[in-house]
């Protein structure tokens, strides 16, 4: 009963009331049926306190959620920026890494996906770590295991972007086709995509998604910071200015 009182004083900031909080804490059950009676009808009068009310208390979790996140980035910071069964393009020292979990049959994906491959190559020191996250459907999973299992990092920026490039959906008649015209040995890397380490790579990647909060694609972590949805290309430039900004002040 202290604590359900508590809870309430704390929420609407009436603590400056000793007498009525002493009556509701420590009376009789009559006393505080009669507390609670005051407070639901101070509330039916005035509503905008409520309304502030859910207001903080919406903040307060978004602030505690992104510490959550932050802190989950930070303590997955290896397997996020460093896997070596990720592709990636840029150089491995570069100031900036964004890591951008996908789904080769996200249409937002697709959306995304020329406005970020023309900032990559517009900024010589920005690194993208690419995250297959195949969570729409079963030929989903089957492009992304092909994907992880080409042994050229040339040979899957140019699958990636076939992919990416594609209208609607993605179907396992499309995906070898695709191969053949990237001049790969179709059935070999079938053979490769069955092997037990690239389902063992998806689901590491699925797990890590989970950790951070991540539900789906595309979702970009560019500075330690999660920024779910497809971003424009005016909000990734925002976005990676900033990071070299603080990047130039922690060198300087």
């Amino acid at each position: 009963m202290i604590k359900k009182y508590l809870i309430i004083f704390a929420v609407f900031g009436i603590l400056t009331a000793p007498t009525l909080m002493t009556d509701a804490l420590f009376n009789d059950a009559s006393a505080n049926d009669s507390f609670d009676k005051k407070i639901e009808e101070y509330l039916m009068q005035n509503p905008e306190v409520l309304a502030r009310a859910l207001e903080n208390l919406q903040d307060y979790y978004a602030i505690e959620e992104a510490k959550r996140q932050r802190q989950s980035i930070l303590d997955n910071a290896d397997e996020l920026y460093n896997s070596s069964s990720d592709f990636t393009l840029g150089p491995k020292n570069a100031a900036v890494t964004i890591v951008e979990f996908f789904d080769y049959n996200c249409g937002y994906c697709k959306r995304v996906f020329p406005s970020l491959m023309k900032i990559v190559e517009e900024n010589d020191d920005v690194r993208l770590v690419f995250k297959e996250l195949p969570i729409l459907n079963e030929n989903s999973q089957i492009a992304a295991s092909y994907a992880l299992a080409l042994d050229e990092q040339l040979k899957f920026l140019t699958y990636h972007s076939k992919l990416m490039s594609s209208r609607g959906s993605i179907n396992p008649t499309f995906l070898e086709r695709t191969l053949k015209e990237i001049g790969v040995d179709v059935e070999a890397v079938k053979s490769r995509a069955a092997d037990p380490a690239i389902s063992e790579t998806i689901d590491r990647t699925q797990a890590l998604a989970g950790a951070l909060g991540i539900n789906g694609t595309p979702a970009f972590i560019i500075n330690d910071e999660i920024h779910p949805g497809a971003l424009s290309e005016d909000r990734l430039r925002e976005l990676i200015a900033e990071a070299q900004g603080q990047k130039s002040k922690t060198t300087n």
